[in-house]
């Protein structure tokens, strides 16, 4: 089947029809694009990630980068080790060593008489409250304080 208008050589044929190669082309250089898109918000995701773990164990990022190599944790796994250890007073290394022997982290942190939810929770609202900053419940000239909530809108201030 020869196409007439076009010559031979600017078309491919594909199953039940024709694509010219600038189609083809801007097809590729879309799903390239698309592709770059989903990479770079990963590596820009994962940037925050360890950032917020950092901020919430207090260990610096070149250290946990350094530890996920060593211990083979993933990121989750070194943030949980470090605020199970931070919690009950155990090394990270001791902490990691129980959860390669088996023991999961609530059981690690059951063990030690904490609850693994609510410890990395309040590490979370920890870590929320010192990337808002002093700023938060600071007072207006108003005399109103211009943090967040119910007491914030009513004009009540804590002393």
């Amino acid at each position: 089947m020869q196409p007439l208008a076009a010559p031979k050589s600017k078309l491919l044929y594909k199953s039940g029809g024709l694509l010219s190669k600038k189609t083809l082309s801007m097809k590729t250089l879309s799903l390239i694009l698309a592709m770059f898109f989903v990479l770079f918000s990963a590596v820009v995701a994962r940037g925050a990630n360890l950032t917020r773990i950092s901020a919430e164990t207090g260990i610096p990022v070149e250290t946990l980068q350094a530890e996920r190599g060593s211990t083979g944790l993933g990121w989750g796994g070194l943030e949980k080790a470090h605020l199970l250890a931070n919690a009950s007073g155990q090394s990270f290394a001791d902490i990691v060593a129980l959860h390669q022997g088996g023991a999961g982290w609530g059981k690690i942190a059951h063990d030690n008489g904490l609850n693994l939810g609510k410890v990395v929770s309040n590490a979370r609202r920890s870590s929320h409250a010192t990337s808002h900053g002093s700023k938060a419940h600071t007072k207006t000239t108003h005399g109103m304080s211009s943090g967040h909530g119910k007491s914030a809108r009513k004009g009540i201030t804590s002393r």
